[in-house]
C-alpha cells in the first residue's frame, strides 16, 4: 500500500500545496542522492524527540558539505504549522535536506540548499503490541563509515530487505561476524540480564537507540555499548529493534534462532520508554 502524502506540505519553509511542487529533475539529491533525510513519528500533534532529528541533521550536512538553511526554532515552528495546516495527530513527518541545483552547486556564492518538509499517514496503524519475524543474514552490500548518516542514498538498507525472505525485517552481520543493524532500525539484546547493542564504524546513530542510551539510569537498566558478534547470539536471552517511527520493536520469531525473541525485559524497556517520553 502506498503512503499517502497530506494536502500540505513545506518548500523552504513556505507551506504550499503539495500539487505545487515542482518535480526536481535538476537537484543534486535527485540526481545523486546527495542528500539526507530524517523520519519523525508524530503523536498527538508532537513531533516526537525532533530536537535530537534536527541536531542529527545538522551534523550530516556539516559531514557532506551542504549549507543547513534554518535553525532548529524555524523548523519546529513550521513543523507546527504543517501539522495545522493537515488537521492530523498522529502520522510520519519526513524532512529532506539536499545540496540543491546542479548548477549551484560548485558555486560557493550561489548555493541554495533544497528543504522539503512533508507529512504521510502510515500505511499500516501503529501497534507496539505486535512483534515482527526477524531473520539473520550476512550483509550483501558492504556498509562504510559513510551508512552512519542518514543518506539518500538509501539503496543498501532497501535491496537487504528485498533480498529478506519469509520475514518482516533482516539483521546484518559483516564478514567479520560483527553484528550491526537491521534494514530499518538498531539492535538490543539481553544477554544473562545485561543489555547490549552492538559497536560498529557504519552503524546508524539512531535516535531512539540514542535516547535509551542517555536515559537508561531513568529507565532502570544499563546498556552496554560495545561490539557484538553473531557467535554470541545463541546465548542470548532476549531481542528487540528501535527505530524512530515505532519505538520499541517488539520481536516475536527469529528464523535462524528459534530460543530469541522479546521477552520482560523488552517490555519492561518498552513501557519504561513511553513513560519517560511522556513525562518529557
Amino acid at each position: 500500500m502506498q503512503s499517502e502524502v497530506f494536502p500540505y506540505i513545506s518548500v523552504n519553509l513556505n507551506i504550499k500545496k503539495k500539487e505545487e511542487l515542482v518535480f526536481p529533475y535538476t537537484n543534486y539529491g535527485f540526481l545523486y542522492g546527495y542528500g539526507l533525510f530524517e523520519t519523525i513519528r508524530i503523536q498527538n500533534q508532537e513531533p516526537m524527540l525532533i530536537q535530537r532529528h534536527i541536531a542529527r541533521l545538522k551534523r550530516g550536512a556539516i559531514m557532506l558539505d551542504i549549507e543547513f538553511p534554518c535553525d532548529e526554532t524555524q523548523i519546529i515552528q513550521e513543523t507546527q504549522a504543517l501539522i495545522q495546516h493537515n488537521r492530523i495527530s498522529e502520522a510520519i513527518l519526513n524532512i529532506y535536506l539536499t545540496a540543491g541545483n546542479r548548477s549551484q552547486v560548485s558555486q560557493e556564492n550561489k548555493r541554495q540548499p533544497s528543504f522539503l518538509l512533508m507529512v504521510i499517514r502510515p500505511t499500516m496503524q501503529h501497534n507496539s503490541e505486535k512483534g515482527i519475524t526477524l531473520s539473520v543474514r550476512q550483509e550483501s552490500f558492504q556498509k562504510i563509515a559513510l551508512d552512519r548518516l542518514k543518506t539518500l542514498s538509501w539503496v543498501k538498507n532497501i535491496l537487504e530487505l528485498k533480498l529478506a525472505q519469509n520475514c518482516d525485517d533482516v539483521l546484518l552481520y559483516n564478514q567479520e561476524g560483527l553484528v550491526l543493524e537491521s534494514s530499518k532500525a538498531n539492535v538490543f539484546l539481553v544477554k544473562d540480564n545485561r543489555i547490549i547493542t552492538p559497536k560498529a564504524p557504519s552503524i546508524l546513530q539512531g535516535i531512539t537507540r540514542q535516547y535509551l542510551l542517555d536515559h537508561q539510569a531513568k529507565i532502570g537498566v544499563k546498556i552496554e555499548h560495545r561490539v557484538f558478534y553473531k557467535a554470541e547470539l545463541k546465548s542470548c536471552d532476549e531481542i528487540f529493534l528501535t527505530n524512530a517511527v515505532r519505538g520499541i520493536i517488539l520481536v516475536d520469531k527469529v528464523l535462524e534462532y528459534s530460543h530469541l525473541c522479546s521477552g520482560k525485559i523488552a517490555r519492561d524497556i518498552q513501557r519504561e520508554y513511553q513513560r519517560l517520553y511522556n513525562q518529557n
